[in-house]
């Protein structure tokens, strides 16, 4: 068999997803099937194997293939160094996190990170080889790890006092984040609703926000 080039595999690739995306505007992700997207392509079962060995393969180079112009990790490190009170910090920290959330649903095929995190969380297996390859995800992570790393070193250095543990702290904005990321996944809403009724949720956290202070 003669040697494909690069750009004949990137090709190959790229109409893949292409077809994926087209079969996820008719079903819900959790409905589609490999064979879904195959029928979409005209590929043979066996070629469309030698570009993705199975179908969250698929998903997670279309989800990462999303772009995101919203830099949250450059928006929270200026912010971390900011000469303000810890109690904005925190409300402005947690804004940042919903903003990149908008932007993220704003985006082509947006949704679908939401639909592929919890559709991933329901599934042990799932949860070990999907989710700490998304880039989202993976953005998510490392500033919530910034910012309680923050809140920690200011407690242990007797700057900050807060009202609960740190630890607690980190598992209200984990679950809170997880929890709007779940709504976006079953959300019926329009896009442009969805959008506003995310801010919402996130000004109303910021607010609560001051409640970790003392």
């Amino acid at each position: 068999m003669p040697k494909v080039s690069d750009d004949y595999i990137a090709e190959r690739k790229a109409y893949i997803l292409k077809c994926a995306s087209e079969v996820l505007i008719e079903k819900p992700l959790f409905q589609v099937t490999m064979r879904d997207i195959i029928k979409k392509t005209g590929f043979s079962q066996g070629a469309i194997y030698r570009y993705y060995a199975n179908i969250d393969e698929i998903f997670i180079a279309l989800i990462n293939n999303i772009p995101i112009y919203y830099d949250l990790d450059q928006e929270v490190n200026t912010l971390l160094k900011a000469d303000i009170p810890n109690e904005e910090m925190l409300s402005s920290l947690l804004l940042a996190i919903g903003r990149y959330l908008e932007e993220l649903l704003l985006s082509v095929g947006g949704k679908l990170c939401s639909e592929l995190l919890v559709y991933s969380s329901c599934d042990e297996q799932k949860r070990e080889n999907v989710l700490p390859q998304l880039i989202f995800k993976q953005n998510l992570e490392q500033v919530q790890d910034k910012i309680i790393h923050y809140f920690l070193t200011g407690v242990q250095e007797g700057v900050i006092q807060l009202t609960v543990p740190v630890e607690q702290l980190n598992r209200f904005i984990a679950v809170t984040v997880d929890g709007i990321l779940g709504h976006i996944a079953f959300s019926n809403l329009k896009k442009e609703q969805l959008v506003n009724e995310i801010r919402e949720l996130f000004q109303t956290l910021a607010l609560s926000a001051k409640s970790f202070f003392k």
